[in-house]
């Protein structure tokens, strides 16, 4: 989850992040749709992988999103 906090982090870098498992879309004003996306690619860039559209549409916090990588593979 570690990587996850510092790709938030790296995306978001004015807003203050801390390891909260439930951070995701809104969670404050920069998350917002465009940075939510933004946020995904970071993350299929960093793992190398690729989200379905119709995942990209379920990843709504870092839980989901970790729990989309897990089912790839992904070790997070």
């Amino acid at each position: 989850m570690n990587d996850l906090i510092a790709l938030v982090s790296q995306q978001f870098p004015q807003a203050n992040i801390n390891e909260q498992a439930d951070l995701g879309l809104g969670s404050f004003p920069e998350w917002d749709s465009l940075g939510h996306f933004n946020l995904l690619l970071l993350v299929e860039q960093h793992y190398s992988i690729r989200f379905e559209p119709n995942e990209l549409a379920e990843l709504k916090s870092l839980t989901d999103i970790r729990q989309a990588l897990l089912r790839k593979g992904v070790v997070v």
